[in-house]
């Protein structure tokens, strides 16, 4: 496949279409991040084409659906959507029937294919057919679909509908600490820069507003190229572009409620943007707001998820500002981003304490929350960019540096509950300097093999600290007022330095065979200040450790439109949280293995099937990671547990268009693991749900209902299986960190619709179309009601956009 080079431009119409598709002693000292993660684990555990000034080709917006619906046991709020889905789909059974007999391009819907999308998750332009891995490209026309049915607006809530082998996060704020690929960890990028901080916060996915998003570049499966953290996937979530031409402009607004409490929890989100180009300078600005009312679960009833009952989605107010500015001279290219995004949290209701004295039920809320600094999350990046595509050797070099701060407010937590002595609440601040150089060397040999080779450089530094409040009056109010009390430093501030060299090779000796390899070098030090609290004096302390990693790969083209491929690739993860703990929480004397924070290094083997037909597109994978050195942090001995560990899984994908204006899809994931208990080698024992999520189903139908209208409508449905293996070990008594509940099945069916209205489209979305009582596998897991979260009920959302 021939590679497209970025200084050249862009074609006269451009697609992005989607492809396959605490802790011993909780006091002063505590890293709240690590303990908050640590407590739930033990204690309750569409298409798009585009015209270069970037408006919509008539006739190739929206989606549609036509859905058979068999007999149901109706409750009110069901017997509302069921009219509502009636309404919708009467006139598209009817269009569907009367096919016409020309075939008009508008009549189609637009294949999920494209015949040669590029990605840029190998650090260079690479077409699709020469990736040796399994990849997921979300499109921006999809993230503005699927937002029709998802009034949070999160992106983890969106990929999830979209993306095999991704779990379900907890409905919290994007947390990353239910969100898995393969059931491994995942490095999260913005624009290329690394979003992992330290103290960790586990918060990567919520620092940008889906608005500013132009696509999203999924790798499914460990990485070695991107360095830290991708051992189950890389997200690389990509910015809007500058614009072509005179000035342009977009703007969208959303309006969303719960169907089950009507005029209860209403939402709304406004965007505007503007972009465009004057000779050589070109810019892209895109602003927005939202604000997200009370959230209310099938029954009516109030639901927040979030971590220690505040700190989720429910009652928050978010803006988010992303800029774009670009000079081109030449073949030189030159290019500012800045992005900035903060979410806080202002709420009346806390979780009801007397819910953990019942029998297993959903977690209960009642107003009187009396906090002046509730949580609230703020992250600002910069980042500049050269790029050339023949600098030297005929190199196409792309250089970067990069500055991000992130400010990150907890929930309160009452420590005593866990032998501690305060309560209080957590402050985490980190900032990150980096730079980034990646040059792709043609070598002009046979086969025309290719070398991407540069270097990584992060200088991240860290502090946290802790609000203190009254306990006399917190405990007289039943836990709902909080009175300050004063500040204090909760751990010695750290310098966590990374620096890694890398370099992969491309060949294609046969026209039907592309050949990949690579490897990288990084070293890590982390540094920590003297530290004096609680009784307690910390000296200044260093760890530093070095790892390399490898990878390699083929694709072979077996028929036209079928490629096989095979990967070997080694991910790893250096454990930040278990560091922070280990330098900062740690007192004098205790005895720590540097090899218990060696970073924990994973051998990845996966072998696939794709194949791209006129009328189906499809992929199937299976895949097998294995970890010598798993791990796992036991709280209560300050201590980190390594051992072995397995995950093996399937996943494939499906897109058909059997008629004209009819399209049909969807997704399987399977994922299962086990390890060796380590303080008993000699027994394997399933990994718990907080890394193994049960199979996952997805389909989608889309229909073309009215297409002088541009009348799409979408039906799509996500299945959630059954886990009870780990329960299993649990009770058994072999495994005491397993899971304490098991994980049940639920069935949820969103719909979407979308129409040409005026100079814009008009679109309409009901997410759980049928009123599902449900939690998500990760809080059917928690061992305290106080953590056992419902799911959304029907909430319905409105939404109007226009380019002009």
């Amino acid at each position: 496949m021939k590679r497209l080079e970025p200084g050249l431009p862009r074609p006269d119409a451009a697609c992005a279409m989607r492809m396959d598709s605490p802790h011993g002693e909780p006091d002063r000292t505590v890293n709240w991040s690590w303990l908050l993660l640590c407590y739930r684990q033990r204690v309750g555990p569409g298409a798009r084409c585009l015209f270069p000034n970037r408006r919509p080709v008539p006739g190739m917006k929206g989606s549609c659906a036509v859905m058979k619906m068999r007999r149901l046991t109706l409750t009110l709020n069901t017997r509302i959507a069921v009219v509502l889905a009636t309404v919708v789909f009467c006139p598209s059974l009817t269009g569907w029937a009367a096919e016409p007999e020309s075939r008009d391009v508008s009549e189609e819907i637009p294949l999920v294919n494209a015949p040669d999308v590029l990605i840029s998750a190998t650090r260079t332009p690479t077409s699709m057919g020469s990736v040796h891995q399994a990849v997921t490209i979300v499109s921006e026309e999809q993230l503005r679909q699927q937002l029709a049915a998802s009034p949070s607006r999160s992106i983890t809530q969106v990929l999830t509908k979209l993306v095999p082998g991704l779990s379900q996060n907890d409905q919290s704020m994007d947390s990353g600490t239910s969100l898995k690929i393969r059931g491994r960890s995942i490095a999260i990028l913005i624009d290329g820069v690394p979003q992992q901080s330290s103290p960790t916060t586990e918060l990567d996915l919520a620092h940008i507003d889906p608005s500013a998003i132009e696509r999203i570049e999924i790798i499914r499966g460990s990485t070695a190229i991107y360095g830290n953290g991708a051992m189950g996937g890389l997200i690389n979530i990509i910015t809007k572009q500058p614009g072509e031409g005179k000035p342009s402009f977009y703007t969208d607004v959303q309006g969303s409620g719960s169907l089950t409490r009507v005029l209860r929890g209403l939402s709304g989100t406004v965007v505007q943007g503007f972009q465009g180009k004057k000779d050589w300078f070109d810019y892209n600005i895109v602003g927005s707001f939202s604000h997200q009312g009370g959230m209310f679960d099938a029954e009516g009833s109030r639901t927040m998820p979030g971590t220690n009952t505040v700190g989720g989605f429910a009652d928050t107010k978010n803006y988010n500002i992303m800029s774009k500015l670009g000079a081109t001279f030449g073949d030189h290219r030159f290019q500012l981003t800045f992005n900035r995004k903060q979410s806080w949290q202002d709420t009346n209701y806390l979780v009801d304490p007397n819910v953990d004295a019942l029998p297993r039920t959903f977690a209960h809320y009642v107003p009187g929350l009396s906090l002046a600094d509730q949580p609230k999350l703020t992250n600002t990046q910069i980042s500049a960019d050269y790029t050339h595509p023949h600098l030297f050797l005929d190199s196409r070099v792309h250089l970067q540096g990069y500055y991000r701060a992130q400010q990150t407010r907890f929930p309160t937590f009452d420590s005593r509950l866990f032998g501690g002595t305060d309560v209080l609440q957590g402050y985490n601040q980190s900032d990150v300097l980096g730079t980034r150089l990646d040059i792709t060397t043609p070598i002009p040999v046979y086969g025309k093999p290719e070398i991407v080779w540069g270097m990584d450089f992060s200088s991240q530094h860290g502090a946290q600290s802790a609000t203190l409040y009254d306990q006399s009056t917190f405990d007289g109010s039943g836990g709902r007022v909080f009175s300050k009390n004063g500040e204090v430093a909760s751990s010695p501030s750290r310098v966590f330095n990374s620096t890694a060299v890398f370099a992969q090779g491309e060949w294609t000796p046969l026209a039907a065979l592309v050949l990949r390899g690579g490897v990288r070098y990084e070293r890590v030090k982390v540094t920590s200040s003297d530290f004096s609290g609680s009784g307690l004096f910390l000296p200044a302390s260093a760890i530093e450790f070095d790892t390399t990693v490898f990878n390699a790969g083929f694709v072979y083209h077996l028929l036209d439109p079928l490629d096989l491929f095979f990967n070997f690739s080694q991910g790893f993860n250096v454990p930040v949280g278990s560091i922070d703990n280990a330098l900062g929480n740690v007192p004098p004397g205790t005895a720590i293995s540097l090899q218990r924070l060696q970073p924990q290094r994973v051998n990845n083997y996966e072998l696939g099937l794709r194949g791209k037909w006129s009328k189906v597109q499809a992929s199937v994978s299976g895949y097998i990671s294995k970890s010598s050195l798993g791990l796992n942090f036991d709280q209560f001995t300050n201590s980190l547990r390594r051992a072995p560990q397995t995950i093996y899984g399937v996943e494939a994908t499906l897109d058909v268009q059997p008629i004209e204006r009819v399209r049909l899809g969807g997704t399987y994931t399977f994922v299962e693991g086990d390890q060796t208990i380590g303080f008993n080698p000699d027994v394997r024992v399933p990994l718990n749900g907080f890394s193994i999520a049960p199979q996952k189903i997805t389909a989608y139908l889309e229909h073309l209902t009215v297409p002088e209208w541009e009348w799409r409508n979408r039906v799509q449905v996500l299945y959630s299986g059954s886990r009870s293996r780990s329960l299993t070990a649990f009770n058994s008594g072999i495994d005491p960190t397993a899971d304490p509940f098991g994980q049940t099945e639920y069935f949820l069916v969103d719909l979407i619709s979308t129409v040409k209205a005026g100079p814009g489209t008009l679109r309409f979305g009901v997410e759980n179309l049928l009123n599902k009582q449900y939690a998500t596998p990760f809080n059917q897991i928690s061992f305290t009601n106080s953590f056992y979260f419902a799911g959304r009920g029907t909430t319905a959302s409105v939404g109007y956009s226009i380019y002009y």
